[in-house]
């Protein structure tokens, strides 16, 4: 009897496909080893930091003349969202693409289509994959680098906030986790409309890192200290809008944006994400594959 191919059977056999070559699972834990060094290679400078501050006689104070109290040099939950982003965004970028470029370049694409043949179904099933192992290898990372950071900082640490307990904290944390989970799935969408691994990762690599780089330094020669009027002003409100800069909002603990909250950030990543996955999966619905 033969067994209706139904969603979960999509969903099994699309997890059962990622991990049939080897490398996957090598990836993913050189991922998390690297978020975890690199986060604990960023604890110890802040270390060396804290203490250099702590050595002068007079009162430490902030770049505003104001007193450093305890927890203004930095953000330990900050700076972790920095080491695990170092390495894992792109990891999950190029992960995300290759989910879905490698069936085209191989060819196994017309195979998966012609045993499911409702091709969204496909595609959620890819989405929800590539989803939650995002989700699995930043959840451990974070927990992981946390705590690392914490033990390290566990004496003589006064300037840097390590506290978790905290509704900033929660956010910044939970945040960086579903933006990563967004960038990958924006990624995911960028491969479903170009189809070549190679040129969803430049285009990938474009807007997400490239992209907003150029544009901040743009912007800082534009403006030069001076408030952006006219035409530079609208450059510099769409700067803030990239999917970068607006998704790093959630991540900091006072958001550099004029414009975008934090979670207003969060969403304007998961508007270029949803937009990404909405035309993706247009495209393959009328295209021959």
């Amino acid at each position: 009897m033969v067994k209706k191919l139904n969603f979960f059977r999509i969903l099994r056999s699309e997890w059962i496909k990622i991990f049939s070559v080897r490398s996957t699972g090598w990836i993913l834990a050189i991922c998390f080893a690297l978020n975890v060094a690199m986060s604990i290679v960023i604890a110890f400078g802040m270390k060396f930091a804290d203490t250099d501050v702590n050595k002068g006689e007079a009162i430490p104070r902030n770049p505003d003349g104001s007193p450093m109290m305890p927890g203004d040099l930095a953000s330990w939950s900050e700076m972790v969202t920095q080491g695990c982003s170092f390495f894992g965004t792109l990891v999950f970028m190029i992960l995300s693409i290759l989910i879905i470029t490698n069936e085209y370049s191989s060819g196994m694409i017309r195979s998966t289509f012609t045993v499911a043949p409702r091709k969204i179904r496909v595609l959620i099933a890819k989405m929800i994959v590539i989803s939650v192992l995002c989700l699995l290898v930043f959840v451990a990372s974070v927990a992981a680098s946390w705590a690392g950071g914490w033990f390290l900082f566990l004496q003589d640490t006064v300037f840097i906030d390590v506290s978790l307990l905290t509704e900033v904290n929660y956010r910044i944390l939970g945040g960086f986790i579903a933006s990563m989970i967004l960038i990958a799935l924006f990624c995911f969408g960028l491969g479903a409309i170009i189809r070549s691994t190679a040129g969803s990762i430049g285009t990938a690599v474009g807007i997400i890192t490239i992209l907003p780089i150029a544009m901040n330094i743009l912007n800082a020669l534009l403006v030069r200290g001076e408030e952006a009027t006219g035409w530079r002003h609208w450059v510099a409100t769409a700067t803030q809008f990239l999917p970068t800069n607006a998704g790093s909002l959630v991540t900091q603990a006072t958001p550099s944006s004029t414009i975008l909250g934090p979670w207003q950030g969060l969403g304007v990543l998961g508007g270029w994400a949803l937009l990404a996955v909405v035309l993706g999966i247009i495209l393959t619905s009328t295209r021959n594959s």
